[in-house]
C-alpha cells in the first residue's frame, strides 16, 4: 500500500503502536487480551489496529509491519478473518490453517488460537458475538438452543453463502471507510442481520441441520408479514419480529416467501419503500 494511502476503517482508529504493551490493550478493550510476542531480533513492532462497532457486530482492519506472533485466549466472539496481504498460520486445538490473500479462516467463540504472521500483514476481520449469532439461530429456527453453538473453522468456497459474505465484508468495510456515523438505524439492523444470516448458512455448525428443514410456513403466515412489514415499513423489521407475529420461524417464513411471492421478507421491504417513495 503506497505511503499516505488511506487504510480500510482508517476513520476508526484504535491503536498505531510499535510498542508491544500498547497492542495488548487495545486488543483488550475490543476482545480478548493476548499475548504478543515480536520475532527475534525485530528491533521494533509496528502495529496498526482499526475498529469499527455498528450495533451487535465489529468489523477490524489489522495490520503488522514486521514477523510476529500472539496467542489468544478464548472469547465470546465468532470471528471470521479475511487477509488481505502477507501470509500467516492460525492454530486452534489440533486445527491448523494457512492464512493468506483468498485463504482466510473462521475462529469459533470459546476456542483459544495463536496467530503466527511473516513480515507485512493485513487482515480484515468480522466479529459476532456468541449470545448475538445465537439469539438470530432462534429467530430463525424456532428452536431452543442449549448447547453453544460451535463452528468448523473452514468452509467450502463453493457455498453460495460463504462467498457471498467473503465479498461482502470488503465491500461494507470500504463503504464505512468512505463514511462516519451515525449511520441510520434501520440500515445498521438490516445490515446485521444480512451478515449473521450469511454467516449462520455459509458455515456448518452443530446447528445446521435445522436450517435444512423443510417446513414452510402457511399463506395466511406470509400475509400477516406482509402486514406487519407494511406498517412498520419506516424502519428495519427483524427476523425475531416476524417470528412473534407470525408464529412460525424466520426460516420457514423465508423460504414460504420465496416460494409464493418470487423474493425475501427484505426484498419486499425494499419493494414496498420503492412504491411509497421511501428512503432504499
Amino acid at each position: 500500500m503506497p505511503v499516505n494511502a488511506a487504510r480500510p476503517l482508517d476513520n476508526f482508529p484504535l491503536i498505531r503502536s510499535r510498542r508491544v504493551e500498547e497492542l495488548q490493550e487495545a486488543f483488550a478493550r475490543v476482545y480478548a487480551e493476548p499475548v504478543v510476542i515480536p520475532a527475534r531480533n525485530s528491533e521494533s513492532l509496528s502495529a496498526i489496529f482499526n475498529n469499527c462497532r455498528l450495533q451487535r457486530i465489529e468489523l477490524a482492519y489489522v495490520a503488522f509491519d514486521g514477523p510476529v506472533a500472539l496467542a489468544f485466549p478464548g472469547a465470546a466472539f465468532f470471528s471470521l478473518l479475511l487477509p488481505v496481504r502477507g501470509t500467516g498460520e492460525i492454530v486452534s486445538g489440533k486445527t491448523r490453517w494457512t492464512l493468506g490473500a483468498g485463504a482466510g479462516a473462521m475462529l469459533s467463540a470459546g476456542n483459544d488460537h495463536h496467530g503466527n504472521y511473516r513480515g507485512a500483514y493485513e487482515n480484515m476481520v468480522l466479529r459476532i458475538s456468541a449470545r448475538t449469532l445465537t439469539e438470530k439461530l432462534q429467530a430463525v429456527t424456532g428452536a431452543t438452543i442449549g448447547e453453544p453453538l460451535r463452528m468448523r473453522p473452514q468452509a467450502p468456497a463453493r457455498e453460495p453463502a460463504t462467498q457471498m459474505l467473503r465479498l461482502y465484508v470488503p465491500r461494507l468495510i470500504a463503504t464505512l471507510s468512505q463514511s462516519r456515523p451515525p449511520y441510520p438505524q434501520w440500515w445498521i439492523e438490516e445490515t446485521e442481520q444480512l451478515l449473521m444470516l450469511l454467516f449462520l448458512f455459509g458455515y456448518q455448525h452443530n446447528y445446521s441441520h435445522l436450517l435444512e428443514s423443510e417446513i414452510d410456513a402457511a399463506q395466511w403466515q406470509v400475509r400477516r408479514a406482509e402486514e406487519y412489514i407494511a406498517a412498520n415499513v419506516d424502519r428495519a423489521v427483524t427476523l425475531e419480529e416476524l417470528a412473534e407475529v407470525t408464529g412460525v420461524s424466520g426460516l420457514s417464513l423465508f423460504r414460504a416467501f420465496k416460494q409464493s411471492r418470487g423474493y425475501s421478507p427484505l426484498e419486499f421491504v425494499r419493494r414496498l419503500r420503492a412504491r411509497q417513495g421511501c428512503r432504499p
